[in-house]
């Protein structure tokens, strides 16, 4: 099965895009069977449909198939560590980091909404993000939970990407809300990162 996958990436690699039937006569198999294979890679993110072709007559079109940035590789962690060493310092993030959080939310969440409105736009936007964040209310006020880290192993070696968190919660939210616990990778890499209002109970990790 394998094998068979590394022919369909070298083949889409020599020839984007293609339809099953085209990798089918290539390979010497039946369209059945490559078209198993392209809908289970499709779903890990290694192919994609980028096209189609009239058929020839009565029927659906025929799908075209290409390699996603993820087959063909990428230089993205090496640029983005080029940028963070750039903001690692605390005294630049509100003057470098808050404009381009501006930018990246602009239009996301209604600022006429009300607060409990605004929170759950807020944190329907940070799971589109992959945050797995969720918020309640509480006496002392608002508290937001980031579940899951999208920038798990940058921000080991950058920490600098929790504040970057923190300026966006605020600007997503209008709240002041800092950084009160943050998620231990070593002894519980689940551990959520905690923000809510300065002053509420929380460990500052």
């Amino acid at each position: 099965m394998q094998i068979t996958r590394e022919k369909i990436l070298k083949y889409l690699q020599d020839h984007p895009p293609a339809s099953a039937g085209e990798i089918s006569r290539y390979l010497e198999m039946t369209a059945a069977n490559i078209r198993y294979h392209l809908d289970q890679m499709q779903k890990e993110g290694l192919v994609d449909v980028t096209g189609t072709r009239p058929a020839g007559g009565v029927g659906r079109p025929i799908l075209l198939y290409s390699l996603t940035s993820s087959s063909l590789g990428e230089n993205l962690m090496p640029l983005l560590e080029a940028f963070l060493s750039e903001i690692n310092d605390p005294q630049q993030m509100e003057e470098k980091v808050r404009p381009i959080v501006q930018n990246l939310i602009n239009g996301k969440v209604e600022g006429s909404l009300n607060r409990v409105q605004r929170f759950n736009e807020g944190i329907e936007f940070l799971n589109t993000m992959n945050y797995h964040a969720s918020w309640e209310a509480r006496p002392q006020g608002p508290r937001v939970e980031l579940r899951h880290c999208p920038y798990r192993d940058l921000a080991q070696t950058h920490p600098v990407l929790c504040q970057v968190d923190e300026i966006m919660l605020q600007e997503l939210f209008g709240s002041e809300l800092v950084l009160s616990q943050k998620r231990d990778f070593g002894k519980n890499p689940f551990s959520p990162c905690v923000f809510q209002i300065a002053g509420q109970p929380g460990k500052k990790g």
